[in-house]
């Protein structure tokens, strides 16, 4: 994809149908990884094209990687809206921890490493973490994003970010394997 498809996109409407077909599907793993739920998920995503195309043409960036990084903002923000919303967040996350609920739409995964998880006790895990906590990991795992675009998506510095995810990461080691992640523990303490 080329910067000038941006720029274009905010006159023409080819262009931002271009757009749209190029981050439809990332958008949508993103916010199924957040939601657990594809047809709230598919619900927010069409809140967040339609933020996209009210504001594109005061949109100031030039670049995709602009492009990219205010996507995820606004997906974000329509996420944890959504999350804050409902009162229903603690049974998506129920459902998706029992319910053994996947997205197997990515094509990179070889499938091996999803069939040895707890997927169930990892989405448990995941719903015992903060929305920014989630946020940065999903941004991190889930859609591919460099900390400085994460940094760009949360406000917070690309070190904040990296801190953050690391203890996060550590965190969930230590839940799924607490013998060998004494460390993380005097790290970082969820309690």
């Amino acid at each position: 994809m080329d910067d000038d498809l941006v720029v274009r996109a905010k006159t023409d409407r080819e262009a931002f149908g271009l757009l749209y077909d190029h981050y439809y599907p990332i958008v949508i793993r993103y916010c199924l990884r957040r939601l657990f739920d594809r047809t709230i998920a598919e619900d927010v995503v069409s809140d967040v094209f339609m933020a996209v195309a009210s504001k594109l043409r005061t949109f100031p960036g030039q670049t995709e990687s602009d492009f990219r990084r205010w996507i995820f903002r606004i997906a974000t923000n329509a996420v944890n809206a959504h999350l804050r919303q409902s009162r229903r967040r603690q049974e998506l996350w129920q459902k998706a921890a029992h319910g053994r609920q996947r997205d197997t739409s990515h094509s990179g995964d070889s499938g091996r490493e999803c069939d040895i998880l707890d997927w169930p006790a990892v989405y448990q895990a995941v719903l015992e973490l903060d929305e920014r906590e989630q946020t940065i990991l999903t941004l991190r795992f889930f859609a591919g994003c460099s900390y400085e675009e994460i940094a760009e998506v949360v406000g917070a510095s690309p070190g904040a970010v990296r801190t953050a995810l690391s203890r996060t990461l550590s965190w969930l080691r230590m839940k799924f394997n607490p013998s060998s992640s004494d460390r993380a523990l005097r790290t970082y303490s969820r309690d």
